[in-house]
């Protein structure tokens, strides 16, 4: 039986396709999936690293400083458990 098919501009022998997933993190783990069978293998993004760094490091900026003044906790009362 032919499966070949066209995806995304790639011949593939068939339409199986890994997608993005622990495996294909590395390099030992695409070779993995290509003795299994995958025609092809989605990528995790390139600039997941970067995106995830500038979420933190706003965060961080945002929260840093909100309890530097000791007047600002005494607005609200505490709370007894």
């Amino acid at each position: 039986m032919d499966l070949r098919t066209k995806y995304l501009g790639l011949d593939l022998k068939h339409p199986v396709v890994a997608s993005a997933s622990p495996l294909s993190k590395t390099l030992d783990g695409i070779k993995r999936l290509e003795d299994a069978g995958a025609s092809a293998v989605v990528m995790f993004s390139l600039f997941e690293e970067q995106l995830r760094q500038e979420n933190e490091s706003f965060n961080y900026l945002m929260e840093s400083g909100t309890e530097s003044f000791a007047e600002s906790l005494s607005y609200f009362p505490e709370v007894e458990e």
